[in-house]
């Protein structure tokens, strides 16, 4: 059994990452016997409630008292810096939430600690692991040509309270969080953009504030992708009524459309098929994303691979993060440097 530790212990810890240890394809190779917390009130009604975890205050009480395999941080993105380097210093491998880190300055001095180590990272891009962005990764794969628009619409009701609606949620915090709705829901349309057609040779972005003008962060954010094969359009907003997602691709050759609902139309030589496709808005579906990506990382561990693409996919999605709030603080198109 390969041993973890989960490293902050709020929402997406106790739903999402510990629903996918535990399932059924995880159970028999991976073993959540820790979990670092900091706040005591946490802490304390945690370790009531969840009696096959030790909870610890600290990493260096937790490790002194349990040593662990892996860790999976799971805390706001200031901390995911100092964690990463203790797991390093420890030689424990490592999956972690995104964003990586809330700097590309941050990123890159990480990259190069971890890149020349045999230690297994892997951010949460988990929305790869989608039936429904597949379809757009085989759908691209087989068109010819290389004028291909994409528009990726994603609303929200607001910010994600986590676990206590009676707080500011952290995200709103740009300290804590690094921006508003483009680092935390953006985030994955931008790795997603990375991966369905390489690395973007241009950015416009324009941040906005339509329905909270007291947040330090933006509430909405428009973003357009240059690439060699197409555009891709990024719309994000925190100001709608109810919670949606869309997609469309477009093409000389042929279409994708994602309504919204359970099903995907492929339109293709004067053809439409209707796909059956997870609602991608429903947070139900987001465990199995998990379950795909822990699983990958455990056979990667126990096969002692120590593949560094989802490392270099994180720092890159950190670099383009990071041009998209210079351009829309500059009012201008950013050319990006693909290395």
């Amino acid at each position: 059994m390969i041993k973890g530790a989960i490293v902050g212990f709020g929402k997406i810890a106790r739903t999402n990452h510990l629903e996918a240890f535990q399932s059924e394809e995880l159970q028999k190779s991976i073993d959540i016997t820790s979990a670092v917390e900091v706040d005591i009130n946490i802490r304390e009604r945690c370790r009531k409630e969840y009696s096959s975890i030790n909870f610890y205050e600290s990493l260096n009480e937790m490790y002194s008292n349990n040593k662990v395999d892996f860790i999976d941080i799971t805390t706001p993105p200031k901390y995911h810096k100092e964690i990463i380097e203790w797991a390093v210093d420890k030689g424990i491998h490592i999956i972690c939430e995104k964003p990586f880190t809330i700097s590309y300055a941050e990123a890159k001095e990480l990259y190069s600690n971890l890149n020349g180590k045999n230690i297994l990272f892997i951010p949460c891009h988990q929305y790869k692991y989608s039936s429904l962005w597949k379809h757009f990764k085989s759908f691209i794969e087989q068109l010819d040509i290389a004028n291909i628009f994409i528009q990726l619409n994603v609303f929200r009701t607001g910010a994600d309270p986590g676990l206590n609606a009676d707080t500011t949620p952290w995200r709103l915090n740009k300290e804590i969080s690094g921006g508003g709705i483009l680092s935390d829901t953006g985030f994955h349309y931008l790795y997603l953009a990375n991966w369905l057609l390489g690395q973007p040779n241009k950015v416009t972005a324009i941040n906005h504030n339509l329905a909270h003008n007291n947040f330090q962060v933006e509430d909405t954010s428009q973003v357009i992708l240059e690439f060699e094969r197409g555009i891709i359009q990024i719309n994000l907003s925190w100001a709608s009524i109810s919670r949606k997602n869309e997609a469309k691709l477009i093409s000389k050759e042929g279409s994708l459309h994602y309504s919204g609902e359970e099903y995907l139309v492929k339109s293709k030589n004067g053809n439409d098929e209707i796909i059956a496709v997870p609602n991608v808005s429903d947070k139900s579906h987001y465990t199995g994303l998990y379950v795909n990506l822990f699983f990958e990382f455990a056979n990667n561990m126990q096969n002692k691979n120590f593949i560094k693409g989802g490392l270099k996919e994180a720092l890159n999605t950190v670099y383009l993060l990071e041009k998209c709030y210079e351009s829309s603080q500059t009012q201008k198109t950013i050319e990006l440097i693909n290395e």
